[in-house]
């Protein structure tokens, strides 16, 4: 499996308090043990500004250093990979889809990858160049 980890996957697992952290957890021990597991230099920006806002600076800093050791594979967005995703978004009008989503359809298109670990549910609305299954 090839997983690719959006933002909402990452921030409940990261704050205890989340209504989704026990699943989210229980899920990425899974993932772990069982994939080669993705994510994006955009949802890792995504990611670190709602830490920031909803559980602190303290907390969006402690989960930067978990990252840098959880040998997860940063897949960083390019210029084509940008304008994949301005023609996804321009093409798409999913509640609350945001351009970082979009790049992630792109790179998991680009980069043939089979799973997505969100809660997000326009993940299982795009359609994708090939099967993709969506966790969470």
């Amino acid at each position: 499996m090839k997983v690719f980890v959006d933002t909402c996957a990452f921030c409940a697992a990261a704050i205890p308090s989340d209504n989704l952290n026990a699943k989210a957890k229980e899920i990425f021990i899974h993932i772990k043990n069982h994939s080669r597991i993705y994510t994006s230099n955009f949802v890792l920006d995504e990611l670190y500004t709602l830490l920031n806002a909803r559980a602190g600076h303290r907390q969006a800093v402690l989960f930067m250093d978990v990252f840098a050791k959880s040998g997860i594979n940063l897949l960083r967005v390019t210029e084509s990979i940008e304008n994949d995703a301005a023609m996804i978004f321009r093409k798409h009008d999913f509640p609350r889809l945001s351009f970082t989503d979009c790049t992630s359809f792109a790179l998991i298109n680009a980069h043939r990858l089979d799973h997505v670990y969100s809660f997000d549910s326009h993940f299982s609305f795009f359609r994708f160049d090939l099967p993709v299954k969506v966790l969470g």
